[in-house]
């Protein structure tokens, strides 16, 4: 995979379909690999159904969720019945014969089990899946379904930056035991990395938006400290704020973040980061924040 994914968590709410289409067509030409659908019912999948997705760029289509009526929750689907009526709706919806990578966005400890285990074997052998990645799976979650040979569990996708560091404690070393990847979700700290929210919360921003609640999560003292110590960092440097985060997330041998640009100009910024950091640079970032976050 690219260092960076692609997520569109906000094309149908903040980014229209020919901005999509420009981010889409930019990641593509920068040598990009992956694009992440946030859930089967987003408002991004009607968007991706009339893009033609170049060769290289693999869909990672997240099932097993929906939205509750009036978005006030979710709904977990990771039956049988449910996974294949959701599996082969998205392919309808897509217009596709299949799913680059089906990512499993939960756990459900109502389900045993064998019966989703079988399901995703039923997909993966119809030709419907070509790769399995778990989301929302706790270690040992994990290392139940990595245990079926007859799956092709790739990895998992999990929230990871230095403001989330809570895969470090037991997903990552079962990941690493097992031979598998991780891609960093929301590896800006949901934007908070940025530093843009240091002055206060600006305009425009998810911060600013029906989002406020899940970006402040990070606008706490403990956030703030760590976000302070990065754009210092920057400034000695000589480079931005996301330039230090994606760095990190590198150093830490993420096989990929997921990164989700409203723009032109923030996909350009990303893109153009390569930025590696000094062993004390690292060192000192380590320190600062914690990884039972």
């Amino acid at each position: 995979m690219s260092d960076l994914s692609l997520g569109t968590f906000e094309w149908g709410r903040r980014v229209d379909e020919p901005t999509a289409r420009e981010l889409l067509d930019a990641y593509a030409s920068a040598g990009g690999t992956a694009l992440e659908l946030p859930a089967y019912d987003a408002p991004a999948v009607s968007m991706v159904t009339g893009m033609r997705l170049p060769s290289r760029v693999q869909l990672l289509a997240r099932v097993g969720v929906r939205a509750t009526e009036g978005g006030g929750g979710a709904q977990l689907r990771t039956g049988r019945s449910d996974l294949l009526t959701d599996v082969r709706a998205l392919l309808g919806a897509l217009d596709r014969d299949h799913l680059d990578v089906l990512v499993l966005d939960a756990f459900d400890d109502q389900i045993p089990v064998e019966e989703s285990a079988s399901v995703l074997r039923t997909l993966v052998d119809a030709g419907d899946v070509g790769y399995v990645l778990l989301s929302h799976h706790s270690a040992w979650q994990l290392s139940l379904r990595a245990a079926d040979a007859a799956l092709p569990v790739a990895g998992a996708i999990t929230e990871y930056s230095l403001l989330r560091r809570a895969a470090e404690v037991s997903l990552r070393p079962a990941l690493d035991y097992l031979g598998l990847g991780l891609i960093a979700g929301a590896g800006l700290g949901r934007g908070v990395l940025t530093g843009q929210y240091l002055r206060g919360v600006p305009a425009g921003s998810r911060g600013a938006s029906d989002l406020a609640g899940y970006v402040g999560e990070y606008l706490d003292d403990d956030s703030t400290r760590v976000v302070q110590g990065v754009a210092k960092a920057a400034a000695a440097l000589g480079v931005e704020a996301v330039d230090i985060a994606l760095a990190w997330n590198r150093r830490s041998l993420c096989a990929s973040t997921i990164v989700s640009p409203r723009s032109r100009r923030q996909l350009d910024q990303l893109l153009g980061s390569d930025l590696v950091l000094a062993d004390e640079i690292n060192e000192v970032l380590d320190q600062i924040s914690d990884p039972c976050s």
